[in-house]
């Protein structure tokens, strides 16, 4: 899915504030509600633990989390995470000045692999990483681009990608495997792509120029 990233940002946001109005206590509940709406948008999911904090400064901690791809990407395991939690600041969500912007105080996410899957005619299942997580024009240097969220620190970890390439009928017509081998990035008050380049630095070096291409567009160009 092209905005799998941007979508799964959504609805993270949405568990907390539907914690708010239900003030949810029953984590199984919650761990139904999301594979719902992803298979609304066609895809599936599968959540191994999954817990929910208190709500207005509240919490999500999740592990063994298993994205599917689209059928037209072949269906396969598209992300798979070891380990996430998101901590998250509801005042500054609830702050109209700043747009409902929200600001999370801490992520720390830890991807064990991503599947990255391009059709015969160029499709893939995940736009560039910089345009997934920020509002890129071309009025605008790429650096100074706004995310759509902030975050006091990120931890990031992620240790395989895959690359396949499939043909129309969904049969494969190639396929790369790598060791992405970062542990414990830490990342402290994004605001802009540029708080991120160093990070995006570190994916992009031991990927290639061609997959990094891939995953960063013209961010690097």
């Amino acid at each position: 899915m092209r905005f799998l990233f941007r979508w799964t940002f959504r609805l993270l946001i949405l568990i907390l504030v539907l914690a708010i109005g239900l003030f949810l206590t029953k984590d199984a509940l919650t761990k139904w509600w999301i594979v719902s709406e992803f298979r609304e948008q066609g895809m599936d999911v599968q959540i191994g633990q999954l817990e929910i904090g208190f709500p207005l400064n509240s919490s999500i901690a999740a592990n063994k989390i298993t994205v599917f791809n689209l059928p037209e990407y072949g269906g396969s395991a598209m992300l798979k995470i070891d380990d996430l939690y998101i901590d998250c600041d509801f005042s500054e969500l609830m702050n109209f000045r700043r747009k409902l912007k929200p600001h999370f105080r801490q992520i720390r996410i830890r991807i064990k692999e991503f599947n990255l899957v391009e059709t015969n005619q160029g499709s893939r299942n995940l736009i560039s990483l910089p345009d997934a997580v920020a509002k890129t024009t071309a009025q605008l240097a790429l650096d100074d681009s706004p995310l759509y969220f902030t975050v006091g620190n990120l931890n990031f970890s992620w240790s395989n990608l895959s690359f396949t390439s499939i043909s129309a009928n969904g049969s494969t017509t190639g396929s790369n495997e790598m060791t992405v081998n970062i542990d414990n990035h830490i990342s402290q008050d994004l605001k802009t792509l540029k708080d991120l380049r160093p990070l995006f630095t570190k994916i992009a070096k031991p990927i290639g120029t061609s997959l990094a291409t891939k995953l960063f567009g013209r961010f690097f160009d």
